[in-house]
Parts: structure tokens; C-alpha cells; sequence
């Protein structure tokens, strides 16, 4: 537990207690593994024997997230595969945290964009709240990148962008937005998905924090995406959002908004780019100290040649004051692409060149 000159500094707090895998990754993958096991199933609570929901028929478990559990299903009354997320029970213990749950869960189906994961559906079973939504299949934007040069980085990013920006357009922020929530399909389109949904009453506490990373447990080391180091996972937050992407209001408990989500593009814009992120700390302590002092890591070109124009979008990006930000992620994406121009047309001028 973090003492209290940590808490003032620092803001938030995290909540210790067993089952950790900082014991684990002591002795051997087996442990951690059973570990990461024991944190899944006091985290995310699921029906035993889950075989239909509604008219959808269950078909394979996909995975689970800091949301809850998602299924591949198939659409029996339409004939089509799906893939449905059974949100957590205690995003929404009561009523009327269910009812805001589903008001907010039909919000994002109204969204409609070619860069954002259609939803079908929005609906109860029992006590819990699922959503319907197309299935894609292809790999996360982080897998897509890797190995890609800085133009290809930027352009799907850039596209990932119009679906957040059309998002914030219709009055929805993300709140989760990173590599791993951004699915690339096999033609190369991205598409956002888990918009996030929970948010803590005002006025309360601080809160319990969980990391809504697809290996809940774990905080990957700021300056190194492939070095991870342990993070406690608490079972009652009420606040979700992965550290390493959380702007600092979001940390202080405000209300995050479009400003928020452009955070986030940028924090992950740049750990594609530089293959580190922008703020140092191998700890939770450390992590968050960095963000809310806007302690960032030095960014030259890098191996990738990345432009200086480039830089310094991401960086603004990156401000610690939401003022210092973009107005909007439109504004962002037309800095992105002044930027980006400039080479485009050199290349297609050379290219003509070279057909004389």
C-alpha cells in the first residue's frame, strides 16, 4: 500500500491483496500461471455453463478483460457468427447502475463508423448486461505495427482516429483507448473496439484501480513494452482504464472527456513508433508519478526516421493539462496529415519523374 505522502502525490491508490503475481514471478511460470488463473476468477465471475443468451448461441469462450467475458456466438434468427461481451456484475451492482450501464451500452450501438466495431444489440441476462457485436477477426494494432515503417504506423493510426472522432462527435468517450483495443482485419481496416463503460459515482472515494489489459495482473514497464512487472489487481474498482495509457485527470477522478481519449492516441501513437512508451516507471508508483508531472521520455527521430513535425504532434498530444491538447482528435488528425503530406508528395512527384 502506497504510504501517505504517496497518496498525496500521487493521487490515487492501489489496493493490495492476495492472490499477487509479484510471488509468483519469484518462482516458476507454472505459479504465475495458476496465479493469473486464481485473479481471473475473483475478477471476472461467469455463469459455470454458459450455452445461450437470448436468441445467440454460445459457441467458444474468446478471452476476458477488466469488462468482463466475450464469447463467440452465432445469431441463430439471422444466421451469422457474432461475438458477445457479458459485462461484469459489479460494474453495475444495483438497478439503477444497471440501467445507466445499458443507457451508456446503447449509446456506443448507436455509433456507426467504418473504423469503429458495429454493435448489434444491447440487452440484460439476469443481473448482467451483454452486448452483441460484430465478429472480427485479424490482430490487434499493436501486432499490426510491429515491424511496419513510420508511414504505415501513422496512416492506420490516423484512421483509428476517425473512429474516435466520430465517437466524441456523437458524445461518447472511449476511455480505454490503447494498441490492444484497435482490431486491424485481414484487409487492413482498423477497427476501435471496447469502448469503456464504468465509471465511479461522484463524490466517492478514491478508487480501487483496475487494469483493463488482456493480462489484467500485469503492468508492462514504461520505457520497455516487452519487460513486465507485476501489478495487484483489486476486485471491487470501480475504476477501469490500463495505467501506462490513463491521462493524469483521469487519475485525479475528473471526468474524462475527448481530451482524454486524444491522451491515450498519443501515449499509444508513441509506443509504436519509439517501441517504448513516453513515460518512465517499471512500478505502478513510479508510472503514475511520471504522467502527472509530465515527466517524458526524451524523442529523437529514432530508428524509424520519424519526422520532427511528427514528434511534436504526439507530444502535444501527450500535455499534461488537457488545455495544452488538440482542441478536438479532428484538429490532430489534420496536424497528422499536413505532416504526413509533404513526403506523400514528394513521392508521387519522383514517381512521375521516373515514368518520363
Amino acid at each position: 500500500m502506497a504510504s501517505s505522502d504517496e497518496r498525496d502525490d500521487l493521487v490515487t491508490v492501489v489496493a493490495l491483496g492476495p492472490p499477487t503475481l509479484s510471488q509468483a514471478d519469484a518462482d516458476d511460470g507454472a505459479l504465475a500461471t495458476e496465479a493469473r488463473q486464481l485473479l481471473a476468477q475473483r475478477t471476472f465471475p461467469e455463469p459455470a455453463e454458459l450455452v445461450k443468451l437470448g436468441r445467440f448461441r454460445i459457441t467458444e469462450r474468446m478471452g476476458h478483460g477488466g469488462m468482463g467475458v466475450v464469447y463467440a456466438a452465432h445469431d441463430d434468427e439471422l444466421d451469422r457468427d457474432i461475438a458477445i461481451k457479458l459485462l461484469r456484475p459489479d460494474l453495475a451492482p444495483d438497478l439503477s447502475g444497471r440501467e445507466r450501464l445499458l443507457r451508456e451500452a446503447q449509446a456506443i450501438a448507436k455509433l456507426s463508423h467504418p473504423n469503429i466495431v458495429h454493435v448489434y444489440e444491447v440487452g440484460t441476462e439476469g443481473e448482467r448486461v451483454f452486448m452483441a457485436m460484430e465478429l472480427i477477426r485479424g490482430q490487434t494494432l499493436r501486432q499490426f505495427c510491429a515491424g511496419k515503417p513510420w508511414q504505415a504506423i501513422v496512416d492506420v493510426f490516423m484512421a483509428a482516429g476517425e473512429g474516435l472522432a466520430a465517437a466524441h462527435a456523437a458524445g461518447v468517450v472511449h476511455r480505454d483507448f490503447k494498441p490492444d483495443n484497435v482490431i486491424v482485419d485481414e484487409r487492413g481496416r482498423p477497427r476501435v473496439v471496447d469502448f469503456g463503460l464504468a465509471r465511479a459515482p461522484a463524490g466517492a472515494a478514491l478508487p480501487d484501480h483496475v487494469d483493463t489489459d488482456q493480462h489484467a495482473a500485469m503492468l508492462a514497464t514504461a520505457t520497455s513494452p516487452h519487460s513486465e512487472r507485476p501489478l495487484d489487481l483489486t476486485g471491487t474498482g470501480t475504476v477501469l482504464g490500463t495505467p501506462a495509457y490513463m491521462a493524469p485527470e483521469q487519475f485525479a477522478r475528473a471526468d474524462p472527456d475527448a481530451r482524454t481519449d486524444q491522451f491515450a492516441f498519443g501515449v499509444s501513437l508513441f509506443e509504436m513508433l519509439y517501441s517504448r512508451r513516453p513515460f518512465p516507471g517499471s512500478t505502478y508508483t513510479e508510472l503514475v508519478g511520471s504522467i502527472l508531472k509530465g515527466m517524458k521520455v526524451e524523442a529523437e527521430a529514432g530508428p524509424l526516421g520519424v519526422p520532427r513535425k511528427v514528434r511534436q504532434i504526439v507530444l502535444r498530444a501527450l500535455a499534461r493539462d488537457p488545455e495544452g491538447r488538440f482542441a478536438s482528435m479532428d484538429e490532430l488528425l489534420l496536424a497528422l496529415r499536413k505532416a504526413r503530406a509533404p513526403r506523400q508528395r514528394r513521392a508521387l512527384a519522383w514517381a512521375g519523374v521516373a515514368a518520363l
